[in-house]
């Protein structure tokens, strides 16, 4: 929608980055927002904070809260009874395509970049969108699929993104901090490590912002820009659909109407 609709006055070009904090669950977000330079607080003041469920929204629409499948429809707006990837190692057909390679095939955007380091992602042979990938290649489309070496080069990969003059018109990130911290430590507000690692995701995204808006070109872009995560967790690991694991967060600049 937000490619779809009309430039504002004074604007040249739709920009839209989505940064993803795997695993981070609502309540542990809402308490980030507390602290200093929250990106979750930044986008809240500017748009706001949402919560939204992922694992389905009916009995027919039902998937596990994994990784790939939230993530998965995240980027394509179905579940899995469309994307049909129901768990990880799953790899998701060509069709429905993300909203990265739709936009930029249908001339709504220039390019687009996606940003990871988890190789379930792109890189092994199983990855979710590795045909997705090939199929951006085999036809040009300037979608760039960065499997990074870890969470530190994710960082510093992402900020030199955002920061060049020509950046690509969608980005997507996801952080892995949350999730990793949550397996090793626990899913909650109560596990030290867990909040730290949600609060240094945060700030993080803050920093990412900040970059965008100090662009030289910001003032004549038309930015989107959203906080998410694809699911929570309950005591060391996520899947089913607990209240814990599928109650998700959307922070973004600028105002949304939500869907009941």
């Amino acid at each position: 929608d937000h490619f779809h609709s009309p430039l504002p006055e004074g604007k040249t070009v739709k920009k839209c980055i989505v940064i993803g904090l795997d695993g981070a669950r609502c309540d542990t977000a809402a308490e980030s927002t507390k602290e200093a330079h929250s990106g979750l607080a930044l986008l809240a003041a500017q748009g706001g904070l949402y919560i939204a469920k992922a694992g389905g929204d009916s009995l027919l629409h039902t998937q596990a809260t994994k990784t790939t499948s939230g993530w998965t429809t995240i980027l394509t707006g179905t579940w899995a009874n469309e994307h049909h990837v129901w768990y990880n190692g799953i790899i998701k057909r060509t069709n429905p395509k993300t909203f990265l390679t739709t936009l930029v095939q249908d001339g709504s955007a220039g390019s687009a970049e996606f940003f990871t380091w988890w190789p379930w992602h792109v890189q092994k042979a199983y990855s979710t969108y590795r045909l997705e990938s090939f199929y951006t290649r085999l036809h040009g489309l300037p979608v760039r699929w960065n499997t990074l070496a870890g969470e530190d080069e994710l960082r510093t990969a992402l900020l030199t993104a955002v920061a060049k003059p020509d950046c690509a018109d969608i980005l997507f990130n996801i952080y892995e901090r949350p999730d990793e911290t949550g397996h090793q430590f626990g899913f909650s507000s109560d596990v030290p490590e867990y909040k730290q690692a949600v609060r240094d995701c945060d700030k993080d995204a803050y920093d990412v912002i900040k970059t965008i808006e100090a662009r030289a070109s910001y003032a004549a872009e038309d930015w989107l820009i959203l906080m998410v995560t694809d699911h929570g967790g309950q005591d060391k690991d996520h899947g089913n659909l607990s209240d814990d694991c599928c109650f998700i967060f959307i922070a973004t600049n600028k105002a949304v109407t939500a869907n009941e």
